[in-house]
């Protein structure tokens, strides 16, 4: 059997409900604060963005006159500031859920522990005070998707806009989580650096071009990733068509799966619908909202062992956490191109033991 191979990110040098229970099993904190000169440092302009640059969005329309220096990320799950580190950017803000485990791994040389935070709290009102008080000229919501961690875009885009302009997705209706190429590219044009974040992308597509040439064992298999969160909140089905761990099933060689359309509106399995999580390989993530007993419970039940994937011995169970502390699962939920980066390292020799 040929081994499944990895190599290390080359990019290191460019370099609601549902989600709700993902931020409730991981906390919140704050850090410590970084000074302000470290805070405003951006790359030297590409002079390919013109100013003033209108930011159209659902809610409506701001201006940015110039080109921003203090751009503060918003969007509880960081992504956003994972996005602007890889872009070389260090924002004035960021959510404390930065620092719940990418600080700690994959972000660590990015030195994210050292960004101020704004404390997130599930159930609580995204912060404006606090927001305003990092005192943007740039505020970037581009990885918002409607209902994240119970909060909606519309109901704070009017204050956040009367803070400083406002970069969000065109559609923030979506409530899933959706890849973060066109977010970074919205991001590029925003600061003038466009040519960057191409660089970003490409070098990432040609991490995972490699990937694939070196691994062709997953090429044409079909794969789902879904989330157990314990039998408060159950199984998701997080691989639906055009969500972002579909993108990156599919970077890593996997085929689409044609079961996955059954979660387009819903991405909740209920125990009589268990076996449409069905694929030629199955990637389960055990949330730290569930304890291994209760995650042995599900997958040794009849319904889970009859899947084909399991039956077959192509499925592999994803703990919380890595040794030092990363979460694979918010990596290839929400990850960005550091965050996706850093997991297919972690899944790839999962998967190889199993093929």
């Amino acid at each position: 059997m040929k081994a499944l191979h990895t190599r290390l990110p080359r990019i290191a040098g460019l370099i609601g409900i549902v989600l709700t229970a993902a931020l409730l099993a991981t906390g919140c904190s704050s850090s410590a604060a970084t000074s302000d000169a470290e805070q405003s440092a951006l790359p030297a302009a590409e002079g390919t963005t013109v100013y003033p640059l209108t930011l159209e969005s659902p809610y409506g329309k701001t201006v940015l006159d110039k080109r921003p220096e203090r751009i503060a990320a918003v969007v509880p799950t960081a992504v956003d500031t994972e996005m602007l580190l890889a872009l070389g950017i260090r924002p004035v803000l960021s959510s404390s859920m930065i620092n719940e485990s990418a600080s700690t791994s994959y972000l660590k040389p990015y030195d994210a522990a050292s960004l101020d935070t704004y404390e997130f709290v599930v159930g609580a009102n995204l912060p404006i005070e606090a927001i305003a008080a990092s005192e943007p000229d740039l505020i970037v919501a581009v990885g918002w998707g409607d209902g994240l961690a119970g909060m909606s875009m519309g109901d704070y885009y009017d204050r956040l806009s009367s803070i400083a302009p406002v970069l969000t997705n065109a559609d923030t209706t979506s409530q899933m989580l959706v890849p973060w190429q066109d977010s970074i590219r919205l991001l590029g044009t925003a600061v003038d650096l466009s040519m960057a974040a191409d660089k970003v992308i490409a070098e990432h597509d040609d991490y995972f071009g490699m990937l694939r040439s070196e691994n062709p064992k997953l090429a044409g298999r079909t794969a789902t990733w879904a989330v157990w969160y314990g039998s408060d909140y159950g199984l998701v089905y997080f691989s639906q068509p055009g969500s972002a761990p579909e993108t990156f099933l599919r970077e890593l060689g996997f085929a689409a799966n044609p079961r996955a359309s059954t979660f387009s509106a819903t991405n909740t399995v209920s125990p009589e619908l268990l076996d449409t999580i069905d694929a030629d390989f199955l990637l389960l993530g055990r949330s730290a909202a569930a304890d291994e007993d209760d995650f042995d419970s599900l997958t040794s039940g009849p319904l889970f062992q009859n899947l084909g994937a399991v039956s077959s011995g192509h499925w592999v169970g994803v703990p919380p956490h890595t040794a030092d502390g990363g979460d694979i699962l918010w990596a290839i939920t929400s990850g960005g191109p550091i965050g996706t980066t850093w997991a297919a390292e972690q899944i790839i020799p999962l998967v190889d033991a199993k093929l």
